[in-house]
């Protein structure tokens, strides 16, 4: 009997450094993509450089919000934008057909001088700036979800498609991510609250996961944190298994999530009504 044929396609491995995302590229391309990055920091001192991983590796950078991504290719470079569809670009020079991402192709003989690319990457982030206002920035939703979600049993935060997320075991319960400049955050939702919810301003559907229950909050609209934080909660229960829910009720529990809360007001919030609402109507119809 013939034996069985190993596999021979090869998993992906994890990008985690720059280095590792050009190691099976060639040496132009590698020195393209250094020279772009360089450029980055000169536009970006202080930017926050992250990857991901796979068949579209590539590495992300972003100030108060996310701004550009580099991606090796074989032959070139594609530097994208993730307000792209926003930036001025009269020679039409941007390709894509995202619902904000843009990219411009970078060939290894291209003059950097001669590409407007740090002009694109100034444009974003006053763009970004003018999004943001008054709003909370990314690294602050950030540390708000951090200190409530991970007081909660069996999680961690992980970066998923480049975005942080928090997970009970191995599954999502809650993401954290931009939208045109907009901070926003994930969580499931049970389909008939859902249905309720996304009609309350700065909610809605969430891309991709919405058909199983998935909101998206605008962090910079629906500022009630208190319900946020409650939302998540429900989340992460219909998430985490039984074992692990029922840990929600042990003393030590009680006491982090209590300190990663602050005090809960006594008046219901507005989602809260909703989706208790919608449920009540539900039962009164059956």
């Amino acid at each position: 009997m013939a034996k069985k044929k190993a596999a021979t396609k090869k998993s992906a491995e994890t990008v985690t450094t720059f280095s590792g995302l050009l190691q099976s590229r060639t040496r132009p391309v590698q020195q393209l993509a250094r020279s772009l990055r360089k450029l980055v920091y000169e536009e970006l001192p202080d930017a926050e450089e992250r990857f991901i991983s796979g068949r579209a590796a590539m590495a992300l950078y972003r100030s108060t919000s996310d701004v550009c991504w580099i991606q090796p290719c074989d032959g070139r470079c594609n530097f994208h934008f993730t307000r792209g569809v926003d930036l001025t670009d009269k020679n039409e020079l941007l390709e894509g057909t995202g619902q904000s991402v843009r990219h411009i192709k970078v060939w290894p003989d291209d003059d950097l001088d001669e590409v407007p690319i740090r002009e694109w990457i100034r444009e974003s982030v006053v763009l970004n700036a003018k999004t943001i206002g008054n709003g909370p920035t990314f690294h602050q939703v950030l540390t708000r979800l951090r200190k409530f979600c991970l007081a909660l049993p069996d999680t961690k935060e992980t970066l998923t498609w480049g975005i942080p997320h928090f997970r009970v075991g191995e599954k999502i319960f809650c993401g954290c991510a931009e939208q045109a400049g907009r901070v926003t955050i994930g969580m499931k939702a049970d389909r008939a609250d859902q249905k309720t919810l996304v009609k309350l301003p700065g909610i809605e559907v969430a891309p991709y996961s919405g058909h199983n229950g998935w909101i998206s909050i605008d962090s910079g609209i629906f500022t009630e944190w208190s319900e946020i934080e409650d939302l998540i909660l429900d989340s992460f229960r219909l998430i985490a298994p039984k074992r692990t829910t029922v840990l929600l009720g042990s003393p030590e529990n009680q006491s982090a999530v209590k300190k990663a809360t602050r005090k809960r007001p006594a008046k219901k919030t507005a989602g809260r009504k909703a989706a208790q609402k919608s449920k009540t109507t539900g039962r009164r119809k059956n």
